[in-house]
């Protein structure tokens, strides 16, 4: 196994004898990942995540599922929930507080591997992978220099890492690279971090890009258990943007319509409120982050006076979706209500819902995670298959 050495650039210019076989495919490899990443424009893709876990001696099991927008602007990967106005969060943990997550798979690795001198590159020849020969390289990145963090709850640290990557002999593409962190800290609590991530060729606006197309993180604890995320990107599109990063764009005004002048306000505390299911909702491919449509069913009224219509609606989102073995919990929160002129902020608890036959509330209790502010959970049977349109809940604010 030879080693080649990232100094590249100490090669001067001048004719000479043709590059080894192993450090003329680096070369490739480098400018082909670089060519990508340097012309790619700035996309956006669906990011499913499947995230399954194990005690020390049981079997993976699927705990949820996540959808989410996936951004790389300008190089730095945003996050959102599906159905959000803009990409608002840079920090993946900040929107997924619970369970084992990880971002980098969508640009970072590749950047730090391909487009800077922080490894140095192992030369193994060409293996079978997945059905083909690949060309394969190992590769080290110091701890001093691989700005690679690890977290584990409030616990985190930048830790050095190795593995390897395959690449096509005939274009050099990249097809996948392996992540796997070294000197893991005591305090972490972990014993391995894996990471492996897949590569595509696709196609964005006019052009053809290599993308990751897949991936999966293992993180196995130190006593034995382990939590596995597995991500697919789907749907991916360019999008344009200057000041405000959107999901659609915006209608024109017509010129002869005067705006409604709109009034925003907090619900007082105290108000009951139903909200009706505008659409069915498949619980057998639904994730955590998908939007959720309601309407209200009846006038919200405060001595006397409507605060919001019957009609008016609202767009949520699945903030929970833990499956068991006879039953699943599901959240939900709907923190606006919108009707003509009016935007209504509410942070309710959920009484109860009709429509759909409910496991017992002693399940509610068993959720993984505190309940949030403005979240309402409810336990079904593992025999539902959908959360019917016209399921109505009763919530108080």
């Amino acid at each position: 196994m030879r080693t080649v050495a990232l100094l590249l650039a100490a090669l001067s210019g001048r004719a000479q004898a043709p590059l080894p076989p192993d450090l003329e495919a680096l070369t490739k490899i480098r400018a082909r990942m670089t060519f990508h990443l340097e012309h790619q424009p700035n996309y956006t893709c669906v990011e499913t995540i499947e995230r399954s876990s194990r005690a020390k001696t049981g079997k993976l099991k699927v705990l949820d599922t996540l959808r989410l927008e996936v951004a790389l602007v300008d190089g730095r990967e945003m996050f959102a929930w599906p159905g959000s106005k803009e990409f608002d969060h840079f920090d993946l943990t900040k929107m997924v507080t619970s369970g084992a997550i990880g971002n980098g798979d969508f640009g970072g690795f590749a950047k730090a591997l391909f487009t800077t001198s922080s490894a140095t590159f192992h030369y193994v020849g060409q293996e079978d992978f997945r059905g083909k020969k690949a060309i394969r390289f190992n590769y080290d990145v110091p701890r001093l220099i691989s700005g690679y963090r690890v977290r584990v709850a409030s616990a985190s640290a930048i830790v050095g890492f190795h593995g390897l990557f395959y690449a096509d002999p005939a274009t050099f593409d990249v097809e996948r690279i392996e992540v796997i962190a070294d000197d893991l800290p005591p305090d972490l609590l972990l014993s391995l971090v894996d990471d492996k991530i897949d590569y595509a060729v696709a196609r964005i606006g006019d052009g053809d890009f290599l993308l990751p197309s897949q991936s999966e993180l293992s993180m196995v604890g130190a006593l034995g258990g382990e939590e596995r995320n597995r991500l697919k990107f789907s749907s991916c599109r360019q999008f344009s943007g200057e000041s405000v990063i959107t999901f659609a764009d915006v209608p024109a005004a017509k010129a002869d319509a005067a705006p409604i002048p709109l009034r925003e306000f907090d619900l007082p505390k105290g108000l009951e409120l139903d909200l009706e299911i505008a659409q069915d909702i498949d619980l057998r491919t639904a994730a955590v982050g998908d939007p959720v449509e309601v309407r209200t069913n009846r006038d919200l009224k405060q001595k006397g006076v409507i605060l919001i219509p019957k009609g008016a609606t609202a767009t949520g989102r699945i903030t929970r979706f833990e499956r068991y073995d006879s039953y699943s919990i599901l959240g939900v929160e709907f923190p606006e209500i919108e009707a003509p002129g009016i935007l209504a902020r509410m942070k309710g608890s959920l009484d109860r819902i009709v429509g759909i036959t409910q496991a017992r509330m002693r399940y509610v209790l068993r959720g993984r995670t505190p309940l949030q502010p403005g979240e309402g959970i409810f336990a079904v049977n593992a025999t539902e298959r959908r959360l019917p349109r016209g399921c109505i809940m009763f919530w108080r604010t």
